[in-house]
């Protein structure tokens, strides 16, 4: 069995660690492909920290953190990270007889750039986690500019890695189509699209949860629950979802709103005043979203249009469809268009189809929860995301 490092670089606030990856990793070292190491750098708290190390201890992988300091600036304990990094790297992969890098995203992959040389001589194979398009997305919503140094720094790492790597991994046909373009025709061979899944029994139907969440909060059998789930920046359009909602509460003055999010401090100032009780904001760890999604009859996944959502593979879509709830989705989003243009539990939302939705809104109480969730499965579970990355893992 190949031992395989995986090299991440996270926020103090990101949870796809334990909530996405270490469940693939899990997955693919019970099928005998890897044994799965971990490197998280990030300025993550202790607290948060000793969390993610219980959990992969759990789930039997070997972890650990190195901090990114944030004082006295950040940039500057970024730059730290990254060249303090390199050698630890290197260090790890000796004593640890590594097999195969797997950094994600464009700070490993700067780190694992340092290397080439040494991983050429070493053997060591490296598969480029290219997580959709992540520069184009600090553009989009940070405000980074194309023609700054930062960012030209940046796209020339993630250029050398598209080129040298031994394989990579996207998350939408978009993005292996312009991975491709830099990597070159006889290149576009070693890119595979790898989906986001969640574990099925995990997220699974569930009438008695369903009911104890209802009642908890006020819902009743034929009153409709709209339900939001994840952060609230500005790319998740949440005003559009509240103004949506609005306009349906207007006609259907018993439905609801539940926004689950993980953020502590959410500015209720933009909820509208006539919606405000009906609307109600919970804060919800990652094991506790799927009874409330059972409580559900309609899930919201919003994003605001621009360049880099084609390389999105949108978790929060995949989760609702897993529970059997209709979804309203924005074109444009990674492969969503292809999967679900023409379902009819799924309405593409763009403004001025207002009378559109409006019309498919009364029709959801009718659509069958089980034949959802049927059909998401093979496309949106942990098992698809298992044979996906099972196929990238072959010949390495």
């Amino acid at each position: 069995m190949k031992k395989l490092l995986f090299i991440s670089w996270d926020s103090d606030k990101s949870n796809y660690m334990e909530t996405l990856f270490f469940p693939i990793l899990q997955g693919l070292s019970e099928r005998g492909l890897i044994e799965a190491r971990v490197i998280q750098f990030s300025w993550a708290s202790k607290t948060q920290v000793s969390r993610i190390q219980k959990s992969a201890l759990d789930r039997g992988i070997n972890y650990t953190h190195y901090k990114v300091k944030r004082k006295p600036f950040a940039g500057l304990g970024a730059l730290e990270a990254v060249y303090r990094g390199v050698f630890l790297l290197k260090k790890y992969i000796e004593e640890n007889a590594i097999d195969i890098l797997m950094p994600r995203s464009t700070m490993p992959a700067t780190m694992v750039n340092r290397l080439w040389d040494w991983i050429g001589k070493s053997g060591v194979k490296v598969i480029f986690d290219a997580d959709g398009f992540p520069l184009q997305e600090r553009v989009d919503f940070t405000g980074m500019k194309k023609d700054s140094l930062y960012y030209r720094l940046l796209h020339k790492e993630e250029s050398k890695m598209l080129l040298k790597a031994d394989r990579v991994l996207v998350r939408s046909t978009k993005a292996k189509e312009d991975h491709g373009k830099t990597i070159g025709a006889d290149g576009e061979s070693k890119i595979s699209v790898v989906a986001n899944g969640r574990d099925a029994a995990h997220f699974a139907i569930d009438q008695d949860k369903r009911n104890e969440i209802r009642k908890s909060i006020g819902i009743q059998d034929d009153e409709i629950l709209w339900v939001y789930i994840g952060s609230l920046g500005p790319q998740y359009r949440l005003e559009d979802m509240l103004k949506l909602f609005a306009k349906y509460w207007e006609e259907n003055q018993d439905s609801k709103f539940l926004i689950l999010t993980p953020e502590n401090k959410v500015e209720l100032g933009v909820i509208p005043a006539a919606v405000q009780d009906a609307t109600i904001v919970h804060t919800a760890t990652y094991t506790e979203i799927p009874a409330y999604l059972n409580a559900g009859d309609l899930g919201l996944s919003l994003r605001k249009d621009a360049p880099s959502i084609s390389g999105l593979a949108p978790i929060k879509t995949g989760e609702y469809l897993m529970m059997g709830l209709p979804v309203i989705v924005s074109p444009g989003v990674g492969d969503t268009d292809q999967l679900l243009k023409g379902r009819e539990f799924a309405f593409f939302w763009e403004s001025g189809k207002e009378k559109e939705l409006s019309n498919w809104l009364r029709k959801i109480s009718a659509l069958s929860p089980s034949s959802i969730r049927e059909f998401a499965i093979p496309h949106f579970s942990l098992e698809k995301s298992l044979d996906d990355y099972s196929k990238a893992l072959t010949g390495i």
